[in-house]
C-alpha cells in the first residue's frame, strides 16, 4: 500500500471518529435535556410546595381548637355529679318544705289548755287554745259552709281539724262533719288511724282567713 493510501485511510478513520464523538455528544446533550425536562415537569408547583408552611399555623390553631372542643371525661363526670348533687339538694329542699307544710303540729293539744271533760259522758278531755289561727283559704267573696266532700270548703275544714288535733290528713278518718248550729260554724268527728283515738272538733269561719279551730274534745 502506498503512503498516500495509508494517509487517506487514517484520515477517513479520524473523520469517522469525530462524527461518532459528535453524535455521542449530541445524544448526551439530548439525554440531559430530556432528564431536566422530566424533573421540571415532575416538580410540584411553588404554591403547592409552600402550602404546608402557609397552612401550618391554621393546622396548629385547629389542633388547639380541637383540644378545647374535646371534652374531658373526668370533667364531664364531675360536672354531672355536681349537677346531680344540686338536683338532689333541690329535691331534698322541696321535700323538706313539703313535709314542713303538710306535717301537722304533733304538740297541738299539748300546747292547748286542757279542761276536765265536757257536758257529755263520751268526752274524756277538752282542749282550747287562744293561739289557734285560721288555716287560710283559697275561696273569695261571700262564704257559705259547704258539706260536699269534693268542695274546697270541705277540704279546708279537714285541714283545720288536722291542724287542731295534730293528726295528719292521711292518718285521719273523718267519721262525721256537719253544721254546728250556725251558718259559719261546723263540727266534725275524726279518728286517728295509728292510735284509734277519736276527737270531736269545733271550727268557725273567719272571713278571708278560713276556718279556725275553737275546741277539741277527746272522746272516750
Amino acid at each position: 500500500m502506498s503512503r498516500n493510501s495509508r494517509f487517506e485511510h487514517r484520515d477517513k478513520r479520524r473523520k469517522a471518529n469525530m462524527v461518532l464523538n459528535v453524535l455521542i455528544g449530541i445524544v448526551v446533550v439530548l439525554i440531559l435535556v430530556v432528564a431536566s425536562s422530566l424533573l421540571i415537569f415532575n416538580r410540584p408547583p411553588k404554591d403547592v410546595a409552600d402550602e404546608p408552611s402557609k397552612t401550618a399555623p391554621a393546622t396548629s390553631e385547629n389542633k388547639q381548637n380541637s383540644k378545647e372542643d374535646v371534652k374531658d371525661p373526668k370533667k364531664d363526670t364531675s360536672d354531672d355529679s355536681d349537677a346531680k348533687k344540686d338536683d338532689s339538694s333541690d329535691q331534698d329542699d322541696n321535700t323538706k318544705k313539703t313535709d314542713d307544710e303538710e306535717k301537722p303540729n304533733k304538740d297541738a293539744l299539748k300546747d292547748a289548755k286542757e279542761t276536765d271533760g265536757g257536758k257529755t259522758s263520751d268526752v274524756d278531755k277538752t282542749y282550747e287554745n287562744d293561739d289557734w289561727k285560721p288555716v287560710g283559704t283559697e275561696q273569695s267573696g261571700s262564704h257559705t259552709a259547704t258539706y260536699d266532700s269534693n268542695s274546697k270548703d270541705w277540704k279546708e275544714m279537714i285541714n283545720a281539724m288536722s291542724y287542731a288535733t295534730g293528726i295528719s290528713e292521711d292518718q285521719m278518718t273523718v267519721l262525721w262533719l256537719g253544721n254546728n248550729g250556725g251558718p259559719q260554724d261546723a263540727k266534725g268527728t275524726v279518728r286517728d288511724k295509728s292510735t284509734g283515738e277519736r276527737y270531736r272538733v269545733e271550727i268557725t269561719w273567719v272571713d278571708e282567713k278560713g276556718w279556725k279551730p275553737v275546741k277539741v274534745e277527746k272522746l272516750r
